[in-house]
């Protein structure tokens, strides 16, 4: 399984990166300032499971690109703008070097919707529920937004317990006044290999059988060798991996919105059993099925 993205703990004057070992709020991942003042490496395709990753650009450009639906779409994005990527989606820079840029970026882990930032169980779940809601990926910024960002990153950034639970206020005033931003003007481009793309359309269209890695192959017309090597350059991630992502989130979708059984979800997405379908998902989600629609439903 390709391994999440987490950056470690660092403390410089361009990069200052908290990670959850050092802050301790619940539902909170890292949280980065940088203020960098020369080009910087991209970052290579990758997901997070149950994590809204949240970037608000100060000044300077970024760009980010993100796979939907099959195709690879990349995101310019500028100063005053917030800009999301949500649970199990494909991200990175791709190859695309960034230019110098300050920006403010955090993770909010939606594993557990009612334990977020301290939070009662009724507040967190609805904060939970407005983030996953969202429909604007890029929302614009004044500069009230901005400084509850930076006053909330000043006082976690102290470690000490009343300062990281007064900066927690900020950052809970910043997250629930997201749903009141207007959208930003997206700016766009979509790039991917036409056969990887009709593979993945093919693939969409039959979740719901026991898929071969070959099966995708000669829909793209490649060979099987090739294919899984040029999808990994495209996608970031091997084909099976990309399956069986599409397969939990429409699973997801399922259990979030419908009062079918997980036997039937099973069945309907391919698997042999319903258990192996529950094993599969408890290693994606961190948690059973069950668990998972009793939790988001």
């Amino acid at each position: 399984m390709t391994k999440e993205i987490f950056d470690d703990y660092i403390w410089t004057k361009e990069n200052k990166t908290l990670t959850r070992a050092e802050h301790g709020i619940p539902g909170l991942g890292n949280f980065t300032h940088k203020n960098t003042s020369g080009s910087t490496p991209p970052s290579p395709l990758h997901y997070h499971t149950n994590i809204l990753e949240i970037h608000c650009m100060v000044k300077g450009q970024r760009t980010s690109v993100i796979e939907h639906n099959g195709r690879v779409n990349t995101y310019t994005f500028a100063g005053n703008t917030a800009f999301l990527t949500f649970p199990f989606e494909i991200h990175g820079n791709g190859d695309q070097v960034q230019l110098p840029c300050e920006f403010y970026g955090f993770q909010i882990d939606l594993s557990d919707p009612g334990d977020l930032l301290g939070l009662s169980r009724e507040y967190s779940s609805a904060l939970a529920r407005l983030l996953l809601n969202q429909k604007n990926r890029q929302l614009r910024l004044n500069a009230s937004h901005l400084n509850y960002l930076r006053t909330a990153f000043n006082f976690i950034s102290s470690r000490e317990t009343g300062n990281i639970r007064v900066g927690v206020q900020f950052l809970t005033c910043f997250l629930y006044s997201l749903q009141y931003l207007q959208p930003a003007i997206q700016e766009v481009t979509t790039t991917v290999d036409e056969p990887i793309h009709r593979s993945i359309m093919y693939l969409n269209a039959h979740l719901a059988e026991p898929l071969q890695i070959q099966d995708l192959a000669e829909t793209a017309g490649y060979s099987l060798s090739y294919y899984k090597q040029k999808f990994k350059q495209e996608m970031g991630i091997t084909p099976s991996e990309y399956i069986m992502l599409q397969k939990m989130e429409h699973a997801k979708k399922i259990l979030t919105e419908t009062d079918t059984s997980i036997t039937e979800i099973a069945f309907s997405l391919g698997f042999s059993s319903s258990n192996y379908f529950c094993a599969v998902f408890k290693k994606f989600m961190d948690c059973t099925p069950k668990d998972y629609r009793r939790k988001y439903r």
